[in-house]
């Protein structure tokens, strides 16, 4: 099982919420949000400090898929 994280960035879609925003709401680093684009692991702190932004919940955002 490997972690997607598609939701988020469908979420920031619809919100209409650019990358640099969510970025600055979240203090995230730009090398951590591009291991979040390519699919790479991230801390569960960092996924925490995204939901708070967002104001939603872990399950908005990622989801569990299986290996290929």
């Amino acid at each position: 099982m490997n972690l997607s994280y598609k939701k988020l960035f469908k979420k920031l879609i619809d919100i209409e919420m650019q990358h640099n925003e969510l970025m600055e709401k979240a203090n995230v680093s730009r090398s951590t949000f591009y291991k979040l684009k390519n699919g790479e692991n991230v801390t569960t702190d960092v996924l925490l400090r995204i939901c708070e932004a967002l104001g939603c919940d872990i399950s908005e955002i990622v989801e569990c898929v299986e290996e290929n």
